[in-house]
């Protein structure tokens, strides 16, 4: 059985097969092929060696099957050629797709840095903003406790202010009273100095004028 390469429609001839079963051999691996100088697909098959014989009818159906053979030939030749253009425009399609593809990998990418780049400013000015309502929330907390510190300070001295009033209050009553006081001891004393006046002048009215007269009556006791 010797092995041969033959096309695929000579191999598909030999062993009686259809040439698609001869491409689904060669697809799932059960058969070698290769692709010779011209081109054309062939296979590596086992071939029962024939008796040589001089009957004309071989020699007819040998060129029949060879003519077959060459219209498989042309015609999986056509096939390879569509498939070429067919390949051929997928693989254009693909690398369209991939051209777009990484057009929009690169808008992404500039997309996300101007996310990023965003971001990043936003956080900043988020920080700063904290910051600033920080030290606002510190200044002014500082200013409540100084105001508190001010107002307890103005209400100690509002205490004190209203006991010095008080105090005032009862001085000014104890001064009325002194006043009074001291008003009806004046009245009294008058009282008495007038007492004492009208007395002295009838004394003086009464007592001797010579000095004889003076001294009996300070002998006397008047």
């Amino acid at each position: 059985m010797p092995e041969q390469w033959l096309t695929v429609a000579e191999a598909a001839a030999a062993m009686k097969v259809h040439p698609r079963t001869i491409e689904r051999r060669m697809v799932a691996g059960k058969i070698e092929n290769r692709r010779n100088e011209d081109g054309q697909v062939q296979v590596l098959v086992d071939l029962p060696d024939a008796p040589p014989t001089n009957d004309p009818v071989s020699s007819e159906a040998f060129e029949t099957v060879k003519e077959l053979a060459n219209q498989q030939v042309d015609i999986a030749a056509g096939s390879a050629s569509a498939l070429i253009r067919v390949a051929q425009e997928q693989a254009m399609r693909a690398e369209n797709q991939l051209t777009l593809a990484r057009q929009d990998v690169g808008r992404y990418r500039r997309e996300t840095r101007w996310a990023v780049a965003t971001v990043g400013c936003i956080l900043i000015l988020v920080i700063a903003a904290v910051g600033w309502c920080t030290r606002e929330m510190t200044l002014s907390q500082d200013n409540a406790r100084h105001a508190a510190d001010m107002a307890s300070d103005a209400a100690i001295r509002a205490q004190s202010a209203q006991f010095e009033l008080e105090t005032a209050h009862h001085q000014l009553d104890d001064a009325i009273v002194a006043k009074a006081r001291a008003e009806g001891e004046l009245n009294a004393y008058k009282t008495e100095l007038s007492n004492v006046v009208e007395m002295t002048k009838k004394h003086a009215a009464s007592q001797p004028t010579s000095l004889v007269g003076r001294l009996t009556a300070a002998l006397a006791g008047n």
